[in-house]
């Protein structure tokens, strides 16, 4: 019989092991006599198997016992309690993407920034979100004042009419002025 077909741990291969040479020790000891190869394979064998049977007894109650512990088959109660536990989580989840969402929002609306960002922001961390937002705030704002309007020259809007030169002006002129500068027609006027 193959030792290793019992299926042992290392421990419990050496133990069975020093257990076979003590029992061989005490049988060469009962026997002082010369004893024969074949009865020494006899006599190891015998005591192999007693072994054997004995391990095998204590591996089978162990066996049982672990399946005394092992879950049985789960009730619908069980199931139907996993499938709440499992929705619940699923809503937490949402409710706590949708409050992130909400609070990147918040955070846009608070820098003057379009709330539309936030889609883009989602996945960045909580603690580097607000160094994001500044971050997008800064490069619009740099785009905003780079993309503006600079003028070539500047022309004085301040026409300096006196009352005088007002009544002196043709229906045309006072057309022109009124267009150009309503308020200082309506001043003129009165």
């Amino acid at each position: 019989m193959d030792l290793t077909s019992l299926n042992l741990t290392t421990e419990q291969m050496t133990e069975l092991k020093g257990h076979i040479t003590e029992e061989v020790n005490k049988g060469k000891e009962g026997f002082k006599d010369y004893i024969s190869k074949e009865n020494l394979a006899k006599i190891t064998k015998t005591e192999t198997d007693k072994v054997h049977t004995e391990y095998g007894k204590k591996l089978k109650a162990l066996e049982d016992e672990l399946v005394k512990y092992k879950p049985k088959n789960k009730s619908e109660a069980e199931l139907e309690l996993e499938k709440r536990l499992k929705l619940l989580e699923d809503k937490e989840k949402e409710i706590s993407k949708k409050e992130k969402v909400m609070n990147i929002v918040n955070q846009l609306k608070e820098q003057g920034l379009p709330k539309e960002f936030g889609k883009y922001l989602y996945d960045v961390e909580d603690e580097k979100l607000g160094d994001e937002i500044s971050n997008l705030q800064k490069i619009l704002t740099e785009n905003k004042i780079a993309g503006s309007f600079k003028p070539d020259g500047h022309k004085s809007t301040d026409i300096s009419i006196t009352k005088e030169q007002f009544n002196n002006m043709g229906y045309m002129e006072r057309l022109n002025l009124f267009n150009s500068n309503k308020d200082l027609y309506e001043k003129l006027s009165q």
